[in-house]
């Protein structure tokens, strides 16, 4: 049972490190396109709905989602000068956040695994012979 702990432990450790470094990233490449990044929201909202979306769900509802997207998209364009000083610190920030994440699920698998461990001491082996 110890072994699945830590191997769980190790799994969970893995998507957690993979999630943070691809949010890293996707924040440092934004930070890097500074004054770009409101053009491409005009441009983003501006791309026509596909065909097949009308196949999964109602058209009217699509339009209705398409124009809360492009509602969103024009309120980070106009949010974006205050955020952009701001794309800078992400990247740190979440590091430290995976950190902090990390040493909790590392103290919660030793709990675990020493739980464990206390447990199995205190069980009553059967006697044979």
């Amino acid at each position: 049972m110890k072994i699945v702990i830590l191997i769980g432990t190790g799994l969970l450790a893995l998507v957690w490190t993979a999630f943070i470094a691809l949010s890293a990233a996707v924040a440092d490449w934004l930070a890097s396109q500074g004054g770009q990044l409101p053009g491409g929201l005009y441009a983003l909202g501006q791309w026509p709905m596909p065909p097949w979306v009308a196949l999964w769900i109602d058209p009217a509802l699509a339009e209705t989602l398409r124009a809360s997207v492009v509602w969103a998209l024009d309120l980070a364009a106009a949010l974006m000068p205050w955020i952009l000083p701001l794309l800078a610190w992400v990247a740190p920030v979440l590091w430290v956040i995976w950190g902090l994440g990390l040493v909790a699920l590392l103290v919660l698998a030793g709990l675990g695994v020493f739980l464990l461990g206390r447990l199995r001491r205190r069980s009553p082996r059967p006697r044979y012979g």
